[in-house]
């Protein structure tokens, strides 16, 4: 009895078998879903749709910039702003820049000042007047210059005299000196002078006094009448040495 039951069982097949059976049907069927459906659920790659806007969009700003650069339009009709082609433009500016040379270069210097901030009107204040140059001093000493630029041959700078700052002793106004061109740029000379007092306050990066290992640190809030004070205050510095 028990070998008879134990042949039967041994040709009926096992779970292994209806499990194997049953995992390669599912991975057929998944075969069969994927090649038919599989192309027509594959959504559309975002990447490739940004980059067609974003060339649509560049080729759109070359375009206008073509057509601001070469034809005349009108910018402003109340204040009577027009724009010319830039080929036109450069012909008018050189004309006028020969027949105006001096005045032509002047004006436009003041108007890249102003454009810059660096225009200060120097010309009607006295910057010998007492009362601006005490002014000066006590901004000195206010806006924490005298720790880098020593004015005292007494009295050292202690961070000028690690960063290498330029000193306001002896004879300096209107004296040359040697500058970068930016921090560790090429060399020229300049003259200490307001135009050049006034850069390196306003735009100290600029150019920096050969020898200094930094430039001056962003500017601190200062307006256009503390800037003047200042100015006379260091140009008051400025002595002829004794023969």
């Amino acid at each position: 009895m028990s070998d008879e039951n134990t042949k039967d069982d041994s040709l009926q097949p096992s779970w292994a078998a209806h499990e194997l059976f049953a995992l390669a049907l599912t991975l057929v069927l998944a075969v069969w879903v994927v090649s038919k459906y599989g192309k027509e659920s594959r959504p559309v790659s975002l990447t490739t749709e940004r980059d067609e806007a974003r060339a649509a969009k560049r080729a759109e700003l070359a375009a206008a910039d073509a057509d601001a650069l070469n034809n005349f339009a009108t910018v402003d009709a109340e204040r009577k702003f027009y724009r010319l082609p830039i080929v036109n433009a450069m012909s008018a500016t050189v004309a006028k820049m020969n027949a105006e040379s001096g005045d032509f270069h002047n004006n436009l210097v003041a108007r890249s000042e102003s454009a810059a901030g660096l225009a200060v009107a120097t010309n009607d204040t006295d910057l010998s007047d007492p009362k601006l140059i005490s002014e000066g001093k006590t901004l000195w000493q206010t806006k924490i210059c005298f720790t880098c630029h020593q004015v005292d041959p007494a009295i050292p700078a202690p961070a000028g005299l690690a960063l290498g700052a330029p000193k306001f002793i002896g004879d300096f106004w209107g004296k040359e000196r040697e500058v970068h061109k930016g921090l560790g740029g090429p060399i020229e000379k300049v003259s200490m002078d307001e135009s050049y007092f006034i850069e390196s306050v306003r735009k100290p990066m600029d150019k920096v006094v050969k020898g200094a290992l930094a430039p001056m640190p962003p500017t601190v809030p200062i307006n256009d009448e503390e800037l003047m004070a200042l100015l006379a205050y260091v140009k008051s510095l400025s002595k002829k040495e004794e023969e």
